[in-house]
């Protein structure tokens, strides 16, 4: 499969997400990241977005929570797990200090994993 991302993902080991929708809270973990997306897996239950935007948090192993909105992309419900694909629509700039710090230098993202999101 052709990766067609614009931005470097990255592995984002330790880190967890917490969403809210109208229903209420659910939690996930993070599994890859980038600037303006990130995956989540392990979710406590299918959150109720239906393409709106929802408020996000994800906190790191330091303690940092960045709080942003947030609109689902695409998913996959399998019975052991649930999988969201998520586009960061306003985060804060500390997340995006975060993320540029991790990121190669080089431009090259050809690297990253085949999870597509637009």
């Amino acid at each position: 499969m052709q990766n067609k991302r614009r931005f470097f993902r990255m592995n984002a080991q330790g880190m967890e997400a917490y969403i809210s929708d109208d229903i209420g809270f659910c939690s996930a973990q993070v599994k890859d990241m980038s600037r303006f997306g990130v995956c989540l897996s392990d979710m406590t239950r299918k959150p109720y977005v239906n393409g709106r935007k929802f408020l996000l948090i994800i906190s790191d192993q330091e303690g940092h929570r960045f709080k942003m909105h947030a609109q689902g992309r695409w998913g996959l419900d399998r019975r052991s797990d649930k999988i969201f694909g998520v586009e960061i629509i306003d985060a804060p700039w500390a997340w995006t200090e975060q993320v540029l710090a991790k990121e190669p230098a080089s431009d090259d993202i050809q690297g990253s994993s085949s999870w597509m999101l637009s």
